[in-house]
């Protein structure tokens, strides 16, 4: 039968791994290296900021077009009339009613005969 390795053993194993892994010298950046890096680093920022003014640029100018279309178009608008059937023609008088004299015709009389002093 296999003896079971202790769990110190192992440890020991894994820390050894990890150790000779972190030891290893990182290579040394010579000046070329270095001023390349920058160099590179200093054209991402500057096409970045590029990009940037660029894209708020664009926006402004769309932004000043929208305004000068809408004015250009509400001008337009009120040149234009919108009710094409015209006004409408204007109705016929109708003629005036025969006037016909009431069947009665006698003559009309006053109520009172004697106009009363104060109204009771």
């Amino acid at each position: 039968m296999k003896k079971p390795i202790s769990h110190i053993v192992i440890l020991n194993l894994v820390f050894s791994l990890l150790f000779s892994f972190s030891c290893q010298q990182q290579k040394k950046e010579t000046p070329e290296e270095r001023l390349e890096r920058i160099e590179k680093a200093v054209a991402d920022k500057f096409a970045k900021r590029r990009a940037e003014q660029m894209k708020k640029c664009k926006d402004n100018a769309i932004k000043i077009a929208e305004q000068r279309v809408d004015s250009i178009l509400i001008a337009q608008a009120k040149l234009i009339s919108i009710d094409t059937t015209g006004r409408p023609i204007k109705p016929i008088k109708p003629d005036l009613p025969e006037i016909t004299p009431p069947k009665d015709s006698t003559d009309v009389k006053p109520l009172f005969e004697e106009i009363p002093d104060t109204i009771q």
